[in-house]
């Protein structure tokens, strides 16, 4: 196998690769199926487990005491997370990480982690590929925070989440997007139904089709 060819593999599947016939592993790790919507790890579990996603996409949300949602980041397959298991963090934290998928998740306890990371050093590169990946989410939901107001950031969500495309819907609810903004379902309906008025959107179950991205992506880049 070429080095082009290893780059091209998903580092889950790595992972699996090189972990099958670990008996040590194996009886250490145990296989999660989550569905869509429902909590993968709380956040005592992220304080002392490691999750590795195998496939399927998470979220890592956090909420407030008044039920404020707010998504962190976006996870693909490959993503490695719960640095408590790794670093002696307490569970503190609000953050818990939700399926957004269908999603199958190897999870290792404390006690087997950090031994299964010396022995297997990918998992600790996957990790520090998860973490800037957060890091740079993080960094620029700050600077659409500073600087763009709400309809700017949703229009700029919607062409990202339809790569601009017109063909293929976007399945997602009006509060997943509210989640991702950090802002209230209502207030992500009325501009929705603005957009959809000026024949942006058409607006359906679970289903967002954008009609019109250049008008979006003028609204997404304006300095205003």
């Amino acid at each position: 196998m070429t080095k082009t060819q290893k780059r091209k593999t998903p580092l889950s599947q790595l992972i699996a690769n090189m972990t099958d016939g670990d008996k040590d592993f194996q009886n250490a790790v145990t296989t999660r199926t989550v569905r869509a919507g429902e909590t993968i790890a709380s956040p005592e579990d992220l304080g002392s487990k490691l999750f590795i996603l195998m496939n399927g996409r998470a979220q890592l949300v956090t909420q407030n005491k008044e039920g404020r949602r707010m998504m962190m980041s976006k996870l693909g397959p490959g993503s490695i997370f719960g640095d408590g298991a790794m670093f002696n963090q307490d569970a503190s934290s609000p953050v818990f990480a939700e399926a957004m998928d269908d999603c199958t998740i190897w999870v290792l306890p404390e006690t087997s982690a950090r031994t299964m990371t010396e022995r297997y050093p990918i998992i600790g590169w996957g990790m520090l590929q998860t973490f800037g990946r957060r890091l740079r989410q993080v960094e620029d939901r700050l600077e659409d925070v500073a600087y763009k107001k709400l309809p700017q950031r949703l229009a700029k969500l919607l062409l990202d989440m339809s790569s601009g495309s017109e063909q293929a819907p976007i399945r997602t609810s009006h509060q997943s997007l509210a989640d991702m903004l950090g802002t209230y379902r209502e207030t992500v309906s009325t501009i929705l139904r603005g957009f959809k008025a000026d024949g942006m959107v058409e607006l359906g179950y679970r289903r967002i089709s954008v009609t019109d991205p250049a008008a979006l992506r003028a609204l997404a880049t304006t300095n205003e």
